[in-house]
């Protein structure tokens, strides 16, 4: 078994999860402190902004608050020092400042009269990062036009009180437009210079739910990611109620049969998600991951072809996972899946000892489908 590869799917694992993590954490914030100030407020965890030239942007997140005030969020692990990689990176976040319509609470795409873009960076780098920014963007060669806010992001792994921190980057001069809101409320007055810069926590307690429902985000999951909430949250309800019996009656060790389609899993996962756009190709991905983690099998591997592109072998891995009864404490249920990653992974390992998976731009072109909380200053 590789080392280098189980450390390779657990690192791609993390990133993408503490994006799904980021984009939780906003959603809760904006969710609970705005939904009932605007009646047609819409956190989307999933858009698609069609720009003036007729193409499709991808943010990892929009807020629609008003006609007056809307917000695009776009997550970053850190920036290139490469000139020409960062002038790149400018770019893409410069097609964020046009008359982008965002979703709001009915459907309907609306272009607000203000729209800030948040820049959302992980790490000590962040000021760094900003200082480069701000050179690069008054560089009279370089034409952007954007005012995006850089906001830094980091876990506090307090032992009594662990958080996601978020801080205002001040070496990026661009600050929050966002006057349209009532003014105890704006992040302009608390994370902003009208708030002396705060920090913005969020413990796990606030996102938590956020994140068991929808846990995914609009960036292509790695096939480990979508294969453990497949095997926690969609599988066990594909038991009939013999089959349950018989696998509880198993302490969860006995193999129990599924077989499924990508289609039919990726519409289970979509209304799981009450709405979400999940990618049949990335279902397929997770699919093929199982199979080659012995945790899945060909329908026509038994003298009887069965239905289905493939047949499941389900069993527990991870006590309690898969259990319909019990409502676990959502921390608890979180690091259990972080463990059944940990476990897919090196079952993977084990059998294939391969470290790399498809590059995910070419797995985009393979798509077929296209497409208890309490007050706002308490998240500080």
């Amino acid at each position: 078994m590789s080392a280098e590869c189980i450390e390779e799917h657990l690192k791609r694992f993390q990133v993408y999860d503490k994006t799904v993590d980021i984009v939780s954490c906003w959603e809760a914030v904006l969710n609970y402190s705005y939904k009932s100030e605007f009646p047609g407020f819409h956190f989307d965890r999933f858009p698609e902004l069609q720009t003036e030239d007729g193409s499709t942007v991808t943010p990892d997140f929009t807020a629609y608050f008003s006609t007056e005030y809307g917000l695009i969020g776009e997550i970053k692990r850190t920036f290139p020092n490469d000139r020409k990689a960062i002038l790149k990176e400018l770019e893409q976040i410069g097609k964020y400042d046009q008359n982008l319509g965002l979703q709001n609470k009915v459907g309907d795409y609306v272009v607000p009269e203000t729209c800030d873009i948040v820049v959302l960076i992980e790490g000590s780098s962040a000021p760094q990062i900003g200082t480069r920014l701000q050179r690069l963007i008054n560089d009279p060669e370089v034409k952007f036009g954007s005012q995006p806010v850089l906001l830094r992001y980091q876990f506090n792994q307090d032992a009594l009180d662990s958080r996601y921190e978020f801080q205002r980057v001040t070496e990026l001069e661009y600050e929050f437009q966002d006057d349209h809101l009532p003014v105890e409320k704006t992040l302009y007055a608390t994370i902003g210079e009208g708030g002396d810069y705060n920090t913005l926590s969020t413990k796990p307690k606030y996102f938590k739910s956020y994140k068991v429902q929808k846990p995914l985000c609009n960036d292509t999951p790695p096939g480990p990611y979508v294969a453990t909430f497949l095997w926690h949250k969609i599988f066990p309800e594909s038991l009939s109620e013999e089959q349950y019996e018989k696998w509880q009656g198993s302490n969860g060790q006995e193999k129990i049969p599924i077989p499924i389609t990508a289609e039919e899993l990726q519409k289970k996962v979509n209304e799981y998600m009450h709405g979400g756009t999940v990618r049949q190709h990335w279902i397929r991905k997770a699919l093929e991951f199982l199979y080659e983690a012995d945790l899945a099998r060909d329908p026509k591997d038994t003298e009887e072809e069965e239905e289905g592109d493939i047949v499941i072998q389900f069993m527990g891995l991870v006590p309690e996972l898969g259990s319909k009864q019990r409502r676990q404490e959502a921390l608890e249920e979180l690091n259990q899946t972080r463990e059944l990653a940990r476990i897919f992974i090196q079952r993977y390992c084990e059998n294939t000892g391969e470290d790399k998976e498809p590059d995910l731009e070419e797995e985009e072109l393979e798509d077929e489908d296209g497409t208890e909380q309490t007050g706002f200053n308490d998240f500080f």
